[in-house]
């Protein structure tokens, strides 16, 4: 699902053809000719001057959110789980969603995929990702108070899934 080693990313592209290029998203669409794949290379941090990690994964991506989560979390390969929580840091509008998902289904995750997931979306840090970004909290219906509640949720979350064993 997501390649995020440098190395591996261009001998990947170098296996497919160039579909197209949107040089103002930072984006690349590629197919893989002997999979039969198609491939999306982008900066999902972009904002002007700095690009920040370049992600690349399958595309299209069909499955709904609950479903991405459970394969990238259920799998012992921590690129998808970090790939997944890089791309979603930066719609902050389905925060809670996600942690709601989540809290539902810790259960069935890894704990080091769910704690690579959880270090790597951005809640602990939110000041500075929305900094990075150029966003305001508001600018999504956010509040210092119920970022707060986000971050002690994860905690919650981090726990309960260390004391069960099942």
């Amino acid at each position: 699902m997501y390649v995020l080693d440098y190395h591996k990313q261009i001998t990947l592209i170098r296996e497919m053809v160039q579909l197209r290029k949107d040089d103002e998203k930072w984006e690349a669409y590629y197919h893989h000719p002997s999979t039969n794949e198609m491939w999306k290379s982008f900066f999902p941090k972009a904002n002007g001057q700095k690009r920040g990690p370049k992600l690349l994964r399958t595309e299209p991506v069909t499955l709904p959110l609950e479903e991405r989560l459970n394969v990238s979390l259920s799998r012992e390969n921590p690129d998808n789980a970090k790939g997944l929580a890089i791309e979603l840091s930066v719609q902050p509008d389905r925060w809670v969603e996600i942690l709601d998902l989540l809290e539902e289904h810790y259960r069935s995750y890894l704990r080091s995929q769910l704690s690579i997931f959880l270090d790597n979306l951005g809640i602990y840090r939110y000041g500075e990702l929305f900094g990075e970004m150029g966003f305001t909290p508001e600018q999504f219906g956010l509040d210092e108070d119920r970022l707060t509640k986000m971050t002690w949720r994860i905690r919650k979350i981090k726990l309960k899934k260390l004391l069960v064993f099942w």
